[in-house]
């Protein structure tokens, strides 16, 4: 039994809010439904699917198509997710919140589109409680498929997660240079900057994935591109 309508919203036949005709561009999004094509000032497949929950909201709610789109129009995304914090030796830093494979794996598709042709560097800090585990050994893999370049901080507090329970790093390390990436696991803030720094040319995107303030990265980033 549901206590409130209930409508799924998606890409597939089976949703009653449907998208298709996806348009992604590395600066704007098109996407229709059966009465409207829908424009939007952000990139990617993952916020075509945030937008067409806001289309069910808000048509349940009384809104039209046109009202929807004006929304829309007067919106450039939130903080941390594709922020870019700015660019340094030529070097673009973006923070992202993503904290999870999925969320990681989506963000770098966006970004594969909003920045074709340059490197992208996935720097990642293991901070969640399932992150530092090894419910993700293997879809942690998956999730850089589109970074050419991946930096993992070392996982906090690991001695305080089960043995049998623990994110395996050195196995991670292994089976993303399996598949022809460079990835390094490093002990600290200060340890990934310089390796970025040594690294990182003029072009490249560095995108941050953390749930924390990861110790500042972006700042400290920034400045010591600015000074290399």
């Amino acid at each position: 039994m549901t206590h409130c309508p209930v409508k799924r919203f998606g890409l597939g036949e089976e949703n009653s809010v449907r998208a298709f005709n996806l348009r992604l561009g590395p600066t704007a999004t098109e996407f229709e439904i059966p009465s409207f094509k829908f424009h939007l000032n952000l990139v990617g497949e993952l916020n075509v699917r945030n937008a067409l929950a806001v289309v069910a909201c808000a048509k349940h709610c009384g809104l039209k198509n046109s009202q929807i789109q004006s929304a829309f129009d007067t919106f450039t995304g939130i903080k941390r997710r594709m922020e870019v914090r700015g660019i340094s030796g030529g070097v673009i830093i973006v923070d992202d919140f993503g904290h999870h494979p999925t969320a990681i794996r989506e963000t770098l598709r966006a970004l594969r589109i909003k920045f074709p042709g340059q490197k992208i560097w996935a720097v990642f800090e293991p901070r969640s409680n399932t992150t530092r585990r090894n419910v993700f050994q293997t879809e942690l893999v998956e999730a850089f498929a589109d970074a050419d370049a991946v930096v993992v901080c070392e996982v906090a507090r690991l001695e305080q997660v089960p043995a049998a329970e623990r994110l395996d790093p050195a196995r991670l390390m292994q089976d993303l240079q399996a598949r022809g990436k460079s990835a390094a696991y490093l002990p600290d803030v200060n340890a990934i900057v310089e390796h970025v720094r040594a690294g990182a040319d003029g072009g490249d995107v560095v995108c941050v994935f953390s749930n924390g303030g990861f110790g500042n990265i972006h700042v400290k980033l920034l400045d010591r591109l600015k000074r290399a």
